[in-house]
């Protein structure tokens, strides 16, 4: 079994950083991308409470970002899967919660770094994330 991680394609929402001189990251089909660095993205859950994930890798070639079960797993945490949601638990405590559309799961939150402009919606709906930072329903 292979070693699994988060990975985040837009360098601007680390809120730490570490630069590496190298590394691959592999995937589930066996193809591979460079991993450019490493750090902390801070997620503001659509129910406003904030989680870290630590260990994220920076690999610049993905078009998403990636959370991996996996990796929240060996962290201690759990996930259980039943009608169309994925709750990642600690103990009794649902942590995420993921919606399942289109045989992937989508977490609804946004990364949030020190500079505000620079926070992506998650979902990719960043029209609906900005409407709601400007107190609108």
């Amino acid at each position: 079994m292979g070693v699994t991680y988060h990975a985040f394609p837009k360098r601007e929402l680390f809120d730490s950083f570490e630069k590496l001189g190298g590394g691959l990251v592999s995937f589930g089909d066996g193809h591979t991308c460079h991993m450019k660095g490493i750090g902390t993205v801070r997620i503001k859950l659509s129910d406003g409470m904030v989680r870290e994930l630590k260990d994220v890798r920076y690999v610049s070639q993905l078009r998403k970002n990636l959370i991996s079960v996996g990796a929240l797993e060996a962290q201690g945490l759990r996930g259980t899967l039943g009608e169309d949601i994925l709750k990642i638990c600690s103990n009794s405590l649902v942590v995420l919660k993921d919606i399942r559309s289109i045989n992937f799961y989508y977490l609804k939150g946004s990364a949030i770094t020190r500079n505000l402009a620079a926070s992506e919606h998650l979902d990719g709906n960043s029209t609906r994330l900005w409407h709601s930072r400007q107190g609108h329903v």
